[in-house]
């Protein structure tokens, strides 16, 4: 199992119960991945770190507002 941060633009507040299918992944950026231009793109951004079992998400382990 890995742990990865993945920042998104969209809110899920049940995403630990729809994991797999969250409306998140389809704005699912690596923290590397966020430059200045990316971030201006969106008011808001919402960091989830996650416990991947190979490619699958496993488990949300926390939620965190970052604007």
């Amino acid at each position: 199992m890995t742990n990865e941060v993945v920042l998104s633009p969209v809110k899920d507040t049940d995403m630990s119960k729809n994991l797999g299918t969250s409306p998140v992944w389809k704005s699912a950026y690596h923290k590397e991945e966020v430059t200045d231009e990316v971030r201006a793109k969106f008011p808001h951004w919402f960091e989830y770190q996650i416990k991947f079992e190979g490619l699958r998400p496993f488990q949300l382990t926390n939620f965190k507002v970052l604007s």
